[in-house]
């Protein structure tokens, strides 16, 4: 089973199969994710299980569009599903837990890509926190 909840623990789901991922670069996808990227993935509907789907919030953002966030801590648990669904969901990878048996399978709207991404693999990195936070400035 694979499973996945929001940041708060309020929403879960499980899923029985999943998809390989698809990173988005849109704009709208990069906001709902809170990141560079939107990364999502298909089920079929009839074998998600949720706990706490009524904290559940949605925004049509997108005509015939509806994403789902937690209502009390903003974590997008499904990309842009049809208003009137079909027998598929799109899933938030950014909530998934654990390992899963999927990896990133495809890229769409490249051209979209935050530039403040571009480059990046340069940068410092640690195992833990960043230890310069208190000395970030303007």
């Amino acid at each position: 089973m694979i499973e996945g909840s929001c940041l708060c623990g309020a929403v879960r789901f499980r899923v029985k199969r999943m998809s390989g991922i698809v990173e988005c670069h849109c704009a709208m996808c990069r906001k709902a994710a809170g990141g560079h990227a939107g990364f999502f993935f298909v089920a079929m509907r009839n074998e998600v299980s949720w706990e706490g789907e009524g904290e559940l919030t949605h925004h049509e953002s997108s005509p015939g569009l509806v994403r789902s966030f937690c209502a009390r801590c903003g974590t997008a648990m499904t990309g842009a599903n049809l208003k009137e669904p079909d027998e598929t969901i799109i899933l938030a990878a950014n909530a998934l837990d654990g390992d899963v048996p999927a990896r990133v399978i495809a890229q769409e709207f490249r051209a979209s890509k935050a530039t403040w991404f571009e480059g990046h693999d340069g940068a410092e990195h640690f195992d833990g926190p960043y230890p310069g936070w208190e000395k970030l400035r303007p």
